[in-house]
């Protein structure tokens, strides 16, 4: 919307004024110029074209301005009205103020004022227009909202404020019994608290949260809802509200758990094969097909080792297992002769990606990291503190990965984060984070420590064989086996700085 939209109605019985007027307003940006030499002509005119503006003699024979001005304004209240006259009449006066009269303009005219007041006037309209059309676009924006998906809005402290009818019809609830209530009036006792202690974490940093929640409908029956929470901040910065966009993914869920259970059948179906199959292609020799599986025991010997040689001297038992963990690690070494990680960091592997639970793979490399991590830092996973012996399928991203080689990577990152997170010097402020999400065609997994980060040089090339971070002196071939194995599962593998930390994320493909 410009001022060239904007049309205008000039009414004056005076002809040199008229013509004066008229000439100087065709120099304008009008859209339209109306013309009338009367009151009765004028308002024929203002039926007929409906004009933006109303400019107007005062006095004229007939009919005046001001009875004009009184009809268009009891019919068409917004439409701005500007009086010509000649002298000043206190009742006149306050009679136009009384009828809403816009501007007063006394003759002889100065053309410069009446071009600032049509100006002002014609700014106001487009202003008033743009907003409407703005307004206009909210309602529709909302009506296809409201259409597409259940909507809840909340206050600062998750008091409901507002809700759709699409959210009163997946929770079961109607407005009323919904609005002044927090949203643990759906909440389902089985959806651990560690997800909304994650949730309120997030958006209080007026962060985006995304995560599926076990909730309740009215009468006790089960739902899940995919729930994107965004943090409203006013010009001040201040969270002034919350507004959450929820979808029902009950029967996404339950497909879910089908064929998880598929899966589960499957695997037990032809594990016997599969074993076979294994062991035949390792006696034939082929080392690119043995070269994954004993990398993956190789390495959980050494960590074995290192856990043993932790022990206390005075443990008798100390002196048999290192050295029954050595006869194996010889062993391994044998059978694997030179697969070693530069074997690794030259190979094309053929092993076959299989849907697999990341969550589940995350908590198992935990568990095999657990010994030496747990002196070290705290570590959470998905908001909650890992332990030993928690529930691998307690989360469920599906993605098709050779599961083995990437618990290797995860194993790796997260042992670098931990020797990271040595020097820091109190165990209490050591962290890393773990976090697991479906980002379209991806589930991404983020390792976020608080170690102080990569130094920015070596960024672009932290992957590259022998470049390594470790002040001790590590080999430098760790992370670059990881992306190998990242890539040949057909993923990517990102390094960055995060606040006072280092980040990894890796992009596996999603079933």
């Amino acid at each position: 919307m410009t001022g060239k939209d904007i049309s205008i109605l000039f009414v004056e019985d005076d002809t040199e004024i008229y013509s004066s007027i008229l000439a100087f307003l065709e120099t304008l940006s009008f859209k339209k110029i109306y013309l009338a030499k009367d009151a009765e002509a004028g308002l024929e005119q203002f039926w007929l074209h409906k004009p933006d503006i109303v400019l107007t003699d005062l006095h004229m024979p007939g009919m005046s301005g001001l009875e004009l001005a009184s009809i268009i304004k009891n019919h068409s209240a917004g439409t701005p009205i500007i009086l010509t006259t000649s002298q000043f009449e206190k009742e006149v006066t306050e009679d136009a103020i009384d009828i809403g009269i816009d501007a007063y303009i006394f003759k002889p005219i100065s053309l410069e004022r009446l071009k600032k007041i049509l100006y002002k006037q014609r700014d106001q309209i487009v202003q008033k227009r743009s907003f409407v059309e703005e307004q206009k676009l909210l309602r529709e924006y909302k009506s296809a909202l409201d259409v597409s998906a259940s909507v809840s809005k909340t206050d600062i402290k998750g008091v409901i404020t507002y809700v759709n009818n699409s959210f009163c019809l997946m929770s079961g609830y109607e407005e009323k019994e919904l609005l002044g209530k927090r949203h643990s009036l759906v909440r389902h006792p089985d959806t651990p608290k560690a997800i909304y202690v994650d949730m309120w974490r997030t958006i209080s940093k007026k962060k985006v949260w995304k995560g599926r929640i076990k909730n309740l409908k009215k009468g006790a029956i089960p739902y899940y809802d995919q729930t994107v929470i965004v943090p409203i901040v006013n010009d001040g910065g201040v969270t002034v509200e919350f507004i959450a966009i929820h979808h029902d993914v009950t029967d996404l869920y339950t497909q879910e758990e089908y064929l998880k259970k598929r899966i589960t059948e499957e695997v037990k179906k032809n594990l016997l094969e599969t074993k076979y199959s294994t062991i035949g292609r390792m006696a034939a020799g082929i080392t690119h097909e043995i070269n994954t599986p004993l990398t993956y025991i190789r390495g959980n010997v050494e960590l074995m080792l290192e856990d043993i040689r932790a022990l206390p001297n005075a443990l008798e038992q100390k002196r048999y297992l290192e050295e029954d963990a050595r006869v194996v690690a010889d062993g391994v070494g044998r059978i694997a002769n030179i697969v070693e990680s530069m074997r690794e960091m030259a190979s094309q592997t053929k092993a076959k990606s299989e849907p697999c639970n990341v969550y589940a793979s995350l908590i198992t490399a935990l568990t095999l990291s657990y010994n030496k991590v747990k002196q070290v830092s705290k570590i959470l996973i998905k908001g909650a503190p890992f332990s030993i012996g928690m529930d691998k399928e307690r989360f469920v991203y599906m993605a098709e990965i050779q599961r083995q080689r990437v618990e290797q990577v995860w194993i790796i990152i997260i042992n670098n984060a931990i020797d990271a997170l040595k020097h820091r010097d109190e165990y209490e402020e050591r962290l890393l984070e773990i976090s697991i999400e479906y980002e379209n065609e991806y589930v991404v997994a983020r390792f976020l420590d608080n170690a102080g980060g990569i130094d920015e040089a070596m960024i672009p090339k932290i992957f590259d064989p022998f470049e390594s971070t470790k002040e001790e002196g590590g080999m430098g071939i760790g992370l670059n086996v990881a992306r190998r194995i990242i890539e040949d599962n057909k993923a990517k593998i990102v390094a960055s700085n995060y606040e006072d930390g280092a980040l990894f994320e890796v992009y596996l493909p999603r079933c």
